[in-house]
């Protein structure tokens, strides 16, 4: 795989963003994603990181995530929608895993909502991700719009009641800039 992980230390050029952008336009809602300005400002910050594989000269996958204190949370996770199936998304995984430090954490949308999340859900389990049953909601990207109601999985075990309260002020403190 061709990787490459932009940041602070190695900016991503902003031609380049955009086709990332594109490809979390239409993978995540728009109330579980920044506006593309907002996003892209996010490169600025010291704990966030993108790591990319690229394909043909573009990005074919990627993966925004906070190197926070005792975790790595894992904010956005795409594939290219032509390339997905084949392997890409648990390489990539697998790839995070091996340059960064565990746990990782996620935010996945509860299985009631719909068969894609149910499918998600598995494809995380399937990583070796659990999904905790505590109670978590997504700040809100958007001035005015209202928490999302969300699951936190993590990996490599499940996350007791305490450890579940410090992930989650930590992700508001440090991800969401709530706390």
């Amino acid at each position: 795989m061709n990787i490459t992980v932009y940041g602070i230390e190695n900016p991503m050029p902003r031609e380049y963003y955009a086709r990332l952008y594109e490809i979390m336009e239409y993978s995540f809602p728009d109330d579980e994603r920044r506006d593309l300005e907002e996003q892209f400002g996010e490169f600025q910050k010291p704990r966030f990181r993108s790591l990319v594989h690229e394909e043909n000269g573009g990005i074919a996958g990627f993966m925004n995530y906070w190197q926070l204190d005792g975790f790595v949370y894992l904010e956005h996770f795409a594939v290219a929608r032509e390339l997905r199936g084949h392997g890409m998304g648990a390489a990539l995984m697998d790839e995070l895993c091996r340059r960064t430090c565990c746990p990782i954490i996620l935010e996945a949308e509860p299985p009631e909502l719909s068969e894609a999340a149910v499918r998600r859900i598995a494809f995380y389990e399937r990583l070796g991700f659990h999904l905790n049953a505590h109670e978590y909601y997504q700040p809100p990207y958007h001035k005015g719009d209202e928490p999302v109601r969300l699951m936190i999985m993590s990996k490599p075990s499940p996350l007791s009641a305490g450890e579940f309260l410090t992930v989650r002020d930590t992700l508001y403190r440090d991800a969401y800039e709530v706390l």
